[in-house]
């Protein structure tokens, strides 16, 4: 289980939520070719569940990941 911080934790965060939260992840999640944006199924799955899923390098997943929310606590 990888933690980023204490209130981020890609096993428990949905998309859903992460999207709502962050609204210029629908970028992000474009960018890797996902189809998390609009899905029906995003208040169901976890970060973690899309790396599983689309089977991404998930190290590299999440530094970019990361970016974006270092850009939105700015």
């Amino acid at each position: 289980m990888f933690i980023m911080n204490d209130d981020f934790e890609i096993s428990e965060t949905s998309v859903e939520n992460f999207l709502k939260s962050t609204p210029k992840a629908a970028r992000f999640f474009l960018d890797w070719r996902t189809a998390c944006v609009g899905c029906g199924f995003a208040r169901f799955c976890t970060l973690k569940d899309v790396i599983n899923s689309y089977q991404l390098d998930e190290r590299l997943f999440l530094e970019k990941l990361a970016k974006i929310i270092v850009q939105k606590s700015k």
